[in-house]
């Protein structure tokens, strides 16, 4: 896991918000110098804090961590279904045409 992508999130989500970094910390309860060291030595929260943290900022725990939302996870089982579906009909299109060929 690049813990550098986390806190570029983080930073990306803080910017478009127009929160700094007091407000961001003083809303998490934690004082600005735990959460600059934080980013600083690139420490990811504990997961209450990550979670407290994602949602003023708007985004899933997973954004944050895998830069993966929840509508792109989405989007990325719909496709694989549907190729399994493709690959499935391809399937019994092969073994159509195998059996009509063993037919001549």
């Amino acid at each position: 896991m690049n813990l550098d992508n986390f806190w570029k999130r983080i930073k990306e989500e803080m910017k478009a918000h127009k929160i700094t970094q007091e407000k961001f910390a003083e809303y998490l309860s934690i004082p600005r110098s735990t959460f600059f060291r934080w980013q600083k030595l690139n420490v990811i929260p504990d997961m209450a804090t990550a979670y407290n943290m994602a949602t003023a900022l708007g985004v899933s725990v997973e954004y944050l961590i895998t830069g993966i939302n929840g509508k792109s996870e989405q989007l990325r089982m719909e496709q694989t279904e549907a190729r399994k579906t493709t690959e499935a009909q391809v399937k019994k299109l092969v073994e159509k045409l195998q059996e009509e060929v063993l037919k001549f």
